[in-house]
């Protein structure tokens, strides 16, 4: 579908329809972006460890694009975005918000708490 037929088909409210191979239609409609499940804020300055972020993903069952990185600063900027779950980590500023937040480096008591809210926040129903 060319530009121009992609437009009228949305000015026009028909339902969309999505390839499962938009790579073999180039003029196709873009295929939805998945959403961050997990919002992860890290304060000023702060790393996350590469061990975690895999230790999230494979325990959530997350691809790359649910779980998205936010630094402190840019998560401010941006107006404060919000995730189904929302963590911070060594946040210098206002921790209301948050479903979770902690100081890197964890301990072992902030583990067993983060672990145990995204079991209840992921996994609960």
């Amino acid at each position: 579908m060319a530009l121009l037929q992609s437009q009228l088909w949305q000015l026009l409210k028909l339902p969309v329809w999505h390839c499962t191979h938009p790579e073999r239609l180039p003029h196709g409609p873009a295929p939805a972006v998945d959403t961050a499940r997990v919002l992860l804020v890290l304060g000023s300055g702060q790393r996350l460890s590469p061990l975690l972020r895999t230790d999230l993903l494979q325990a959530l069952s997350l691809n790359e694009t649910q779980l998205q990185l936010m630094e402190e600063s840019a998560w401010l900027a941006a107006g404060m975005p919000s995730a189904p779950v929302l963590l911070g980590l060594s946040l210098t500023g206002d921790t209301s918000a948050f479903s979770w937040h902690g100081a890197l480096p964890l301990t072992p008591s902030q583990k067993r708490d983060l672990w145990g809210r995204l079991c209840s926040l992921c996994f609960d129903h």
